[in-house]
């Protein structure tokens, strides 16, 4: 059997209004003649281990009732080993990084879901929580802007839940994980100056370690464009292997842009 894989493009105006566009813009792309040219490698930074400091979860894990069905969830992140611990651990270079998701199974308006990030004193630097519109399942996309600037060097966590039991909110599946930002220097600069294409940009910050920005690089191309490169197809589907995510799939759903805190 063939494998297909497609991509959907949608963007939250607001935490309560959506906006659906190029709705017949998805495109069936056969798996099997992918033969990329270019690879791509994700090369993990060294984490350093810090007392009491959370390990993250990748997965939603299991639930029971009405939750039952988003166990899968899954956070788009690497498992980094520092010592005894294995974190749910990336970088990010962007002041308004974007995070992904696996979502198992569809979602409504009936079906609240939040998210957070905390710096390490637990200081909300974002938050929000809305009701989204009803999608099918799939990876999704959740660019942010924090309400304070994010500092090179200082390590940020995040929470995303879903509250499958809106009566019930200790009932929500969650993930969580942690982002550090860096900063760019000169030579990273000029490097990333002569990147021209989104995969020679991906490949720059997975040679290099940033993973966010590796896999936003890829993932904002394959759903803005019409036609999609299978280089990049491929790419998407190599770095998410790297981390022992391809199970998750690839189908595609953005959500979540714009949405205030």
């Amino acid at each position: 059997m063939k494998k297909v894989l497609w991509f959907h493009t949608t963007t939250l105006i607001s935490a309560l209004t959506l906006s659906v566009f190029n709705p017949s813009g998805n495109l069936h792309v056969q798996a099997q003649t992918l033969t990329p040219t270019s690879k791509i490698t994700y090369v993990a930074p060294t984490a350093q281990e810090k007392p009491g400091e959370p390990t993250g979860r990748r997965r939603g894990g299991g639930s029971r009732g009405s939750c039952k069905q988003y166990e899968k969830l899954t956070a788009l992140v690497p498992i980094t080993k520092t010592g005894n611990k294995d974190l749910v651990w990336g970088q990010s270079v962007s002041q308004t990084p974007t995070f992904w998701f696996f979502v198992p199974d569809g979602l409504s308006p009936k079906v609240p879901v939040e998210f957070v990030i905390q710096d390490e004193t637990d200081n909300y630097v974002y938050h929000t929580k809305f009701n989204p519109p009803q999608t099918r399942s799939g990876i999704f996309r959740l660019p942010v802007q924090p309400t304070k600037p994010l500092v090179a060097g200082k390590s940020y966590r995040w929470t995303f839940s879903i509250y499958c039991d809106p009566d019930k909110p200790s009932s929500a599946v969650y993930v969580q994980g942690s982002m550090t930002q860096v900063a760019i220097n000169p030579s990273w600069q000029q490097q990333l100056a002569a990147a021209k294409t989104p995969l020679e940009k991906a490949s720059f910050f997975a040679q290099h370690g940033v993973w966010y920005d590796a896999l936003t690089s890829l993932g904002e191309n394959l759903q803005n464009t019409k036609q999609k490169d299978p280089k990049i197809v491929s790419a998407w589907s190599e770095l998410l292997k790297q981390v022992d995510l391809s199970q998750v799939g690839t189908d595609a759903i953005e959500f979540g842009k714009n949405a205030k805190s």
